[in-house]
């Protein structure tokens, strides 16, 4: 495993997006079990945070807008595939049949979410959210959760673009918003509930560093191929990108 770069202190003042890098932007090195461990963190930062909770809330008004009974998804930036699982659930609890395709371009994180995949409806693809590997308005809706501040931002324009190349629906994108106070309590995060976890420990913070602001992704979105587009604020230090395919 590369050693992490070191972080700045907390701030007072809003910066720039920083562009440090994190471990999992290259996992070559990383034992299967820490990366395990990481991205169950990511589980539950999603699953306690707000990730699956605000996609949640744009999605289901959105299906329910338009009578679907049955859903396809594509998950950009899978992680451990435990997003796309849990929106399944919560919407096939409601009537809703989800099928859904998980992309990331790094295969010892595919390895991690294959140990959990389980029925037909569900496959893994090693792509480049860049350049996907799909026809135009292949899947419903194009979701995504820590993913979007991967990118610097012209790739994130480009990400977003191929996402609404390959969506009917929408593309729902929910990621950290930057702010001072919430890298303060990603770096208190980092010395408590990630202090034995050395990936997350750094990539938490750093992740913070690297996110968008909601003006920032306002303005990112601007001359994409969306009919409509909005970036949505939620508790805590959450914003939800909601575009409408032209």
């Amino acid at each position: 495993m590369k050693p992490p770069q070191s972080l700045p202190h907390p701030f007072r003042r809003l910066p720039r997006r920083i562009e440090v890098a994190e471990i999992l932007d290259d996992p070559e090195g990383v034992s299967t079990q820490a990366l395990t461990r990481s991205l169950g963190a990511m589980t539950q930062v999603n699953s306690r945070l707000g990730g699956v909770r605000s996609l949640l809330r744009h999605l289901r008004p959105l299906t329910r807008s338009l009578g679907h009974r049955s859903l396809s998804l594509l998950d950009m930036g899978v992680g451990s595939g435990s997003l796309p699982r849990e929106v399944s659930r919560a919407l096939e609890g409601e009537g809703v049949k989800v099928e859904w395709i998980g992309v990331d371009r790094e295969l010892p994180v595919l390895g991690v979410a294959r140990q959990d995949q389980n029925g037909p409806n569900r496959e893994l693809v090693c792509a480049d959210a860049l350049a996907l590997p799909f026809a135009a308005n292949s899947f419903d809706v194009v979701i995504s959760s820590l993913t979007l501040h991967h990118f610097a931002d012209e790739a994130a324009r480009l990400a977003l673009e191929e996402a609404a190349r390959v969506a009917r629906m929408a593309v729902l994108m929910s990621d950290l918003e930057r702010h001072p106070l919430h890298y303060l309590g990603a770096r208190v995060l980092a010395r408590s509930w990630w202090r034995n976890d050395p990936i997350t420990r750094h990539d938490g913070p750093a992740s913070v560093l690297r996110a968008f602001t909601r003006a920032e992704l306002e303005s990112l979105s601007r001359s994409l191929p969306f009919e409509r587009v909005q970036v949505h604020r939620h508790l805590p230090f959450r914003i939800v990108f909601e575009g409408i395919p032209a």
